[in-house]
């Protein structure tokens, strides 16, 4: 039975296609093209050719099909099949070779430099078939060639709103707007933020998906301090490109920096997910756990940090400010040393070694790290302070009053120096 069934539906279903009319399924097609059904019309198309293999009307639709794709090769192909199927369609096939005489005219006249001639070359042809890319295409490489960038973008831009699809002016608007992106990079390196603005903004009018140049914006706009446009920008970035690691991370410093800590620490972890070697991210974390108090899970990410990448100098800074806090001064210096040793131009690092090291009676080794520190930040009262606290702990009261004055300065040291200075000026009063 279920053998008989087949055999009638195998029977019937030839019988279905050929009983039906060409001209029908061809007004469907044409209507599903006029519609941007591209796949859609080229199925019907073929299904109205299934049923009659010279039926001219469809050849044509495939033949205009294949401009609305840029692909003229196989518009003449069909073309030259409409008219050996239906010498009424000559004129359309003397379209076709019309357009490839423009274009072979607008890419002479663009070897010989006559700009404005291959620009007019290809206007005819997009005036006169304004669904065929490669027309607008060809306008975009000529302004390119012409080192006109902004007309090269709104050309290749027209083609790909004409055809989303279309693979070279893709290519051609991704080369345009990643120099709007590097013109922009290099007005940020220079400190211009408003032209850096106006290019990443460039970038985005002719490519409104362009992710770059949101994260840029996002970056800028965290530098600035406007934390909620930025927010706003990075977001964008991940509705695009949900993988792009570094917008996780940098929306996580956007939330830390308005005291977000919950959301910055859900978008670290996320960065981290994506990407397992995220230094920055490790450190910013565990950062964020110590200072929420979750010091079991701080120490547990900056250990990892400290293994999958012992060149990041802040990893073992971090663990080092943890192990502070806990008391465990000698880890806490081991780790912080390791941090100087990478970096020596944080004075933040140097301080905090030169803390450890005097929680230890480790005088000298505190006196050369509190020494960088005020080398390398003067105004800092934390490095005078811990100076002065080596120096008392060696016995030098004089040089130790010294550094605490300097410490005094520092309104943030102030109440700390001048309790120093008083054990210094009032030794009975600190007598035990």
């Amino acid at each position: 039975m279920k053998v008989i069934k087949q055999v009638i539906i195998y029977l019937f279903i030839p019988g279905f296609i050929f009983g039906q009319d060409p001209e029908i399924i061809f007004e469907k097609a044409q209507t599903q093209m006029s519609n941007g059904q591209l796949e859609d019309a080229e199925i019907n198309f073929n299904k109205a050719l299934k049923i009659d293999p010279s039926f001219a009307p469809a050849l044509q639709g495939l033949s205009k099909l294949s401009l609305h794709r840029g692909d003229l090769s196989s518009a003449n192909q069909y073309s030259n099949q409409a008219v050996q199927a239906d010498e009424e369609y000559r004129e359309w096939s003397n379209k076709i070779m019309k357009i490839t005489e423009q274009i072979q005219n607008g890419r002479r006249f663009v070897q010989q430099g006559q700009y404005d001639e291959a620009i007019e070359q290809y206007s005819a042809m997009l005036d006169n078939h304004p669904y065929f890319p490669e027309a607008a295409f060809y306008m975009g490489l000529t302004k390119f060639r012409q080192k006109d960038i902004e007309g090269a973008a709104t050309y290749f831009k027209e083609a790909l709103d004409i055809y989303p699809f279309h693979s070279k002016a893709r290519k051609g608007l991704d080369n345009v707007t990643k120099q709007f992106l590097n013109s922009g990079n290099n007005a940020y390196k220079r400190g211009d933020l408003d032209k850096a603005t106006s290019f990443y903004k460039k970038a985005l009018k002719f490519d409104e998906n362009f992710y770059l140049a949101y994260f840029q914006l996002g970056v800028l706009e965290k530098k600035m301090g406007r934390s909620k446009s930025s927010i706003d920008y990075l977001k964008k970035v991940i509705s695009i490109k949900p993988e792009h690691d570094k917008s996780w991370f940098t929306l996580g410093s956007a939330y830390e920096s308005d005291g977000n800590f919950e959301e910055a620490i859900k978008h670290y972890l996320k960065a981290i997910d994506l990407n397992a070697s995220y230094s920055k991210a490790y450190g910013n974390l565990g950062k964020l756990y110590i200072n929420k108090g979750s010091l079991k899970d701080a120490e547990d990410i900056l250990k990892t940090v400290t293994q999958i990448d012992d060149r990041y100098a802040d990893g073992f800074m971090h663990l080092g400010i943890l192990y502070l806090k806990q008391e465990k001064f000698e880890s806490a210096a081991e780790n912080l040393l390791i941090a100087t040793n990478l970096d020596k131009k944080d004075y933040n690092k140097f301080f905090n070694l030169a803390t450890s090291y005097n929680a230890v009676e480790n005088w000298e080794g505190s006196l050369a790290a509190a020494r960088k520190c005020t080398e390398l930040q003067k105004r800092f009262g934390g490095g005078w302070y811990e100076l002065g606290v080596s120096e008392m702990g060696k016995g030098n009261k004089t040089r130790a009053k010294r550094h605490f004055d300097e410490a005094h300065k520092d309104r943030d040291w102030r109440e700390l120096a001048a309790r120093k200075i008083d054990e210094i000026n009032n030794p009975d009063k600190y007598q035990k």
